[in-house]
C-alpha cells in the first residue's frame, strides 16, 4: 500500500507535556484542515478519522490499519500515512 506521509508531532515533546491526551489540529495537504486526537495509556497512539492507530503495535513501524498507518522515525517524530 502507497501512503501520503504527515508529521504529527514528537513523542518525546508530548510525553513531556505530562497529559493523557491531545488534540493537533493541522491542515493536511490534499485532505483539508483535520483534528487528530493523541492519547498516552499503555502506548501512544493516535485518532484520525475514526480510526484508532498505536505506535509500534505488535511491533510493527510502520503499523497500518484501514487504509491509515502510523510510523515513528529515529528522531520520535510521529507521521500519519493516508493511503493514495
Amino acid at each position: 500500500m502507497q501512503y501520503r506521509w504527515f508529521k504529527i508531532f514528537n513523542r518525546t515533546e508530548f510525553e513531556a507535556l505530562g497529559l493523557a491526551s491531545k488534540t493537533y489540529t493541522l491542515n493536511l495537504e490534499g485532505f483539508g484542515q483535520k483534528e487528530i486526537l493523541v492519547t498516552k495509556g499503555v502506548a501512544v497512539g493516535m485518532l484520525y478519522d475514526d480510526v484508532f492507530l498505536s505506535l509500534e503495535l505488535n511491533d510493527l513501524n510502520p503499523f497500518e490499519m484501514d487504509d491509515r498507518a502510523i510510523y515513528v522515525d529515529e528522531d520520535d517524530d510521529v507521521y500519519l500515512g493516508v493511503a493514495v
